[in-house]
């Protein structure tokens, strides 16, 4: 059965947007909405109608936002040993049935909200101004004869201004990628990665590819894109033009709120973002001080891979092309890694290694030299 594919809203010109919603406040006063009006009809109707006031128990649970820190799966109950496997798999299916089939839908069991910071000055407006959210999603990391076979997953959601220019979103995207050249080190698994002198990446909003040429030695990635969609069948009549992302603002774009986009950088990693929800702030609005937009407002608590072999530990290293291993990418712990495919520190097998660099592998070669010492002084 195809799946409904639903037509996107038209593509809306945000400046046009902002300027139509100002001419509609500047009317007269009866053609106001209440709510907008200089002086409300009803003070109190803000406070009366606050959603502090209403509590559920499906809501989604608020976290202050710590940079750095893990977020842990809960432990998930293991099955009985006299039950059988038809059994659990009947349970598993049932429980699949219920979830949602749409990747880019809300649930409240897949992140966590971030409050608006408070511990800062209000914004100052003179005009009016538009606040977008936009929602990311973690590239595809599962593969099947060249084809990516994992649907979207949400990762971050950032709220923006639309004063605020596009490479200003880019340097908060969080990403494994940011900032790292990986290159195969399975010969030498501590080896030094070489320095990255460039940081290429491009925002395809709309018909147009916002390269990031802040570094003038970047790489235009969408040269290439552009190269196979000249001869690529659907693709080759349409009008595609290129940018610069740090010379582009929101405000100047144009977009279809809800439809997908693409973020793609360092060579292959791509990512979808929506433009989620669009809300025009007034003068009078609260909200947090300007230089903090664009401001984390939810992240996903299961962004994060453990180690395949041992599945306590977070992933250290990525290997791929070994014969040994049952996936391809396999995402192992540094103490599995060694373990498994080393003897006396030689390289066992044929494979290609990539290592991570995060705090979590500090974690866990310090939880490893504990466990090493612990044994030496039991003995």
């Amino acid at each position: 059965m195809e799946r409904p594919h639903i037509t996107p809203e038209p593509a809306l010109n945000l400046r046009n947007f902002l300027a139509e919603y100002e001419t509609k406040l500047s009317g007269a006063e009866d053609e106001i909405p209440f709510f907008l009006q200089t002086n409300p009809v009803l003070v109190d109707v803000g406070e009366s109608c606050s959603l502090d006031l209403i509590e559920s128990p499906d809501d989604c649970s608020i976290t202050v936002f710590q940079p750095g820190t893990d977020q842990f799966r809960p432990t998930v109950v293991q099955p009985q040993e006299d039950q059988h496997v038809p059994s659990t798999f009947a349970a598993l299916a049932q429980h699949k049935t219920k979830s949602r089939k749409c990747a880019f839908g809300r649930t409240q069991y897949s992140y966590k909200l971030n409050p608006p910071p408070t511990d800062c000055g209000d914004l100052q407006l003179d005009a009016c101004e538009l606040e977008l959210t936009v929602r990311l999603y973690r590239p595809p990391r599962a593969y099947h004869r060249g084809f990516k076979v994992e649907v979207p997953v949400f990762a971050e959601e950032y709220v923006c201004l639309g004063s605020n220019y596009l490479t200003e979103l880019r340097d908060k995207i969080s990403c494994v990628c940011r900032g790292k050249r990986f290159v195969d080190i399975s010969h030498d698994p501590d080896a030094p990665l070489p320095s990255i002198d460039t940081n290429p990446g491009y925002f395809f909003i709309n018909d147009t590819f916002y390269n990031d040429k802040r570094n003038p030695n970047n790489p235009e990635y969408s040269e290439t894109v552009l190269k196979w969609a000249a001869k690529a069948n659907g693709v080759n009549g349409e009008t595609l033009k290129v940018e610069k992302m740090e010379g582009k603002r929101f405000i100047d774009l144009t977009v279809s709120p809800g439809s997908p986009l693409h973020y793609l950088h360092h060579g292959n990693c791509e990512h979808l973002f929506v433009i989620s929800q669009v809300e025009v702030l007034t003068p009078r609005s609260k909200r947090p001080d300007r230089s903090l937009y664009p401001y984390p407002h939810a992240f996903s608590t299961y962004n994060r891979r453990t180690c395949y072999m041992c599945g306590t530990r977070s992933y250290s290293f990525i290997v791929e092309q070994s014969r040994r291993q049952l996936h391809d990418p396999s995402y192992l712990c540094r103490k599995c890694f060694l373990g498994f495919f080393y003897v006396d520190g030689a390289k066992v097998g044929q494979f290609k290694a990539y290592r991570i660099y995060d705090h979590a592998e500090a974690e866990d070669e310090q939880e490893d030299r504990t466990e090493g010492e612990v044994v030496e002084l039991d003995n």
